[in-house]
Formats: structure tokens, sequence, C-alpha cells
């Protein structure tokens, strides 16, 4: 077990001692993993030749910008991919939708270079796209990791014109740990009024317009997830209990608990300069890794806080047959160009009544929720 799970809450400390594995089963499941991972850098080596090609020769000069720095601390890089469409070295304007992308990783590993398809792609359907990198344990904790999202998202509110993106149409978008951290930023920092007064005496974090969230395959209960972990066996060697500080910090640093401290039917006023943002919350069924369960949770508690919910403010879509990294690698592998509303049967107003709607895209299903 691990050594201080004496931290965990009673009800998790009980569960854990049920389903933790004896070692030998843990030293069987390490052996799996270094196999798996093994035939797993075999399998992308196709995309990896690519992103290389891309990255370093084949880009249009002008329309991918490198190692920007976005903030104060160590690894506070990032690169923009602008859309070649919009030609906006010559025209000037700034009305493209904008996406601030968020790698996982376990909160321990990951790169903005391993996303540069994901960048490429968006891009390519008319999406400013900003990837960053950003602190990870064990030299940095959850804490460090808030505080560069905050900061990656107020250089993209102030910066973001000189691509020609729209600081008004800025989402947040995140993969596994990257989707937990960006929701636990928004759920601190925009389900609450602004108090002026306190935010200038507590240096509460600066709030900018967002269009909305993106949660991809995201583990939104930290407690419930590393039960999860501890059946796979892997608990002990996860990077997420030292990156949320320890066990007695898992309800804190879980958006699903956050939520659930907070009164129902509370959150969202748009009379506030920064309302709360739309979740758009995707997942695949076949995710071995964040079970489907931590989205549908997380939504239903938000569904429950949310003043006025409608598919437009939030959203969830489950996806057949996909699995954890299946969800990043269908976009970066995705060349369909589908014209749809992804609401079709939500709204009332959709009489889009096609096969399109039946062809499976979560590339095209992000792109017609950030351009509806």
């Amino acid at each position: 077990m691990i050594e201080d799970y004496n931290e965990l809450s009673p009800i998790y400390r009980e569960k854990y001692k049920l389903t933790v594995l004896p070692k030998w089963r843990k030293k069987l499941v390490i052996l799996k993993m270094i196999v798996l991972e093994i035939i797993f850098l075999i399998e992308i080596t196709f995309r990896t030749i690519k992103s290389v090609l891309f990255y370093f020769f084949t880009h249009k000069k002008g329309y991918v910008f490198k190692d920007i720095i976005y903030g104060p601390n160590e690894r506070n890089q990032c690169d923009i991919y602008i859309p070649l469409s919009s030609n906006y070295l010559l025209n000037n304007k700034k009305d493209l939708p904008v996406v601030l992308f968020m790698h996982g990783g376990s909160w321990g590993f990951g790169h903005k270079l391993q996303y540069i398809l994901l960048g490429k792609k968006l891009s390519e359907r008319g999406i400013v796209t900003m990837v960053i990198n950003y602190r990870l344990t064990p030299k940095g904790n959850i804490d460090d990791m808030l505080e560069d999202i905050n900061n990656a998202t107020l250089f993209c509110y102030e910066n973001i014109e000189n691509y020609g993106g729209d600081k008004n149409k800025i989402y947040l978008m995140g993969h596994s740990a990257g989707g937990h951290i960006i929701s636990q930023y928004v759920i601190e920092n925009y389900s609450k009024p602004i108090d002026t007064e306190n935010e200038k005496k507590q240096n509460i974090k600066k709030r900018v317009p967002l269009s909305g969230v993106f949660p991809l395959s995201a583990p939104l209960h930290i407690n419930d997830h590393f039960l999860f972990e501890t059946k796979r066996g892997v608990e002990h060697i996860s990077p997420m209990r030292p990156a949320m500080k320890g066990p007695k910090y898992f309800d804190q640093y879980s958006p699903s608990v956050v939520l659930e401290k907070i009164k129902d039917k509370s959150i969202r006023d748009d009379k506030l300069p920064t309302p709360f943002p739309s979740f758009y919350i995707l997942h695949g069924v076949d995710d071995a890794t964040v079970p489907l369960s931590s989205s549908t949770k997380f939504f239903s508690i938000l569904m429950r806080k949310l003043a006025n919910p409608t598919a437009r403010t939030l959203f969830l879509k489950a996806y057949p047959k996909i699995k954890h990294i299946d969800l990043i690698f269908n976009v970066c592998d995705d060349n369909l160009i589908i014209e749809r509303n992804i609401f079709n049967g939500i709204d009332d107003d959709d009489t889009n009544n096609n096969n399109n709607n039946n062809i499976q895209s979560i590339l095209n299903d992000m792109i017609n929720i950030i351009k509806n």
C-alpha cells in the first residue's frame, strides 16, 4: 500500500484496503505496461514522422510560431498554429476562434510537440490553436499547473489578436490530466461573482471571457480516479498523488467535489462581465485509463448547479469504441469535412436531419460546436 494511505478520507481508505493489489500482481502490471508502451511507440512511428516533417520543414512560414513564452515559470512556452485560410498577415483580421490546448500525461509527462498534428488539424479548419507546455510533477504540483493555465489564458487574451484570433472567442481544451486542470481552474475562478475589492486583497486570479471548455477524457473526481488506478495496480507509481500534494488534498482538487459544495442553480449569471463558460465534455466509451463515469458524474453535478442549463451551455457526448488516447488520435487522423449541427435533435429549431449525423467524427463535432 502507499505510505500515506491514512491521509485518505475514511470511506476511501477502507475502499482502498479492499481494492489494492498484492505486490506480485503490481509487478505483472508494470511489465505489461512496458510491453504495451513499446508497441505503442512502434504504432505511432508514422504520426511522429508526419509531425516532425510539418513542424520543422513543410509548414508555411508565418503560420506556426514556436516556443513563445507565455509566463515567468519553467516550461511556460507554447506553439501557435494559424489557419492558412485566414491570410491574417495581409488582411489584419482578428476574428478567428481560438483553442488553448493543455496536454495530458498523468500530471507528470507530456510535451507540446506530441500535439503538432492536433494544432495542424484544428488550424486547417479555421481555428487559431495555442498548444502549451506547463510545469509537471515532481518539479511542480497542481497549484503550479493552475498558475500556468491562468498565465496562459491571460497571455492568450492579451496577445492572440496578433495571430488573427478573436480574444472574445477563446475555448480551453485539455486531454486527460489537462482536462482535469482546465476544469479545476474554471470551477474555482468562474463559479462565483467577481468581488473587485476582495480580488485585490487576496490576489484572486483575473478572469478573461471564455466561450467554452472542452474536458476530453478527463479525471474529474480525484478520489474516484485514485481507486480506479488502484484497481489497475498503478496507484503507487502514478504521478497523480504527488501532483495533488497527497491524499488529504484529493477533494480540494476534484472539480466534481468542488462543484458539489456550490449551491444548486447558483452558477451562471449572464449579467457578469465574465460569466461561467459552457462545458462540452467528450469521452470514449471504451476508455480503460479514465472511465466514462468520471465525465458522467461531473456532468450530472454541473447540471444541478447551473441556473439555466441548455445543450449549448452544458453538453456531454460519449463515443463508442473509442479508448483513452484514441480521442486525440481520432482528431489528428480525421480528414472528413462534415457540415452538421452537433445539437441536432436537441435544438427545437434544427431541421438539418441528414446522414451526416450518423457519422462519428470527434474533430467535426469540435469544429461545429466552436463555429455554431
